[in-house]
């Protein structure tokens, strides 16, 4: 691991049950995509953006990065990868690591624009952080966020030129079933195609999923 970050999560974890994720369909994720495509295109048309490159998060973030570099026909795909690390279900032990930088030798502008790709944000730490690494690197950089899914609480962020979602959620559990359903947000827990119910049950515990390979990281 490259480096990590200790996070500080007050929530309740008792609100989330395993029988409240619904998994979605490949047909209801490619309009999420399509949705988010659409609001990404228009800006930068409309400001005459010029990306180049597009920085996916790593896992969940390579589904929606490599579907917009190819939509908006972009060559360069350059990921890095974050994971929360968990013990016991202790909040106050919780981790962010960086597992894969951004590389410093490739060959880039002086002030490159980057597509930052991220897959359902919650609280926008992991985004955030990504960004923070991205201008260490090019300081003068900017960058665009894009995000399959948003919680509807957390959409609002200084440290992007602008964001895009293609969905609303409300995983963070701060707005109550009223509000979300008044929104048109759906309450349940999104299950993306890809993902395995025990993984992401055993995440909202605050409990280490056992990883195959995580004696490696």
């Amino acid at each position: 691991m490259t480096d990590d970050k200790s996070v500080n999560v007050d929530v309740d974890l008792s609100q989330y049950k395993k029988e409240d994720f619904k998994r979605m369909t490949w047909e209801e994720y490619g309009r999420i995509l399509e949705t988010l495509y659409q609001k990404v295109k228009k800006y930068i048309d409309e400001k005459s953006i010029r990306v180049d490159a597009v920085v996916p998060i790593l896992r969940g973030g390579s589904f929606p990065g490599a579907y917009l570099a190819y939509r908006l026909n972009l060559l360069r795909i350059i990921p890095i990868q974050y994971k929360y690390f968990f013990k016991d279900g202790d909040l106050s032990k919780i981790k962010l690591n960086r597992l894969l930088d951004f590389p410093k030798d490739i060959k880039l502008p002086d002030k490159p624009t980057f597509l930052l790709v991220e897959q359902n944000m919650c609280f926008g730490t992991t985004a955030v952080e990504a960004a923070k690494h991205l201008k260490k690197i090019h300081p003068d950089c900017k960058i665009i966020l894009a995000a399959d899914s948003i919680d509807y609480s957390y959409k609002e962020f200084d440290d992007f030129e602008a964001i895009f979602w293609g969905t609303f959620s409300n995983d963070t559990k701060e707005l109550s079933k009223e509000e979300a359903e008044n929104l048109g947000i759906d309450t349940s827990l999104r299950l993306f195609p890809w993902e395995s119910l025990e993984e992401e049950y055993t995440t909202v515990q605050a409990k280490q999923f056992k990883f195959k390979d995580l004696g490696y990281v």
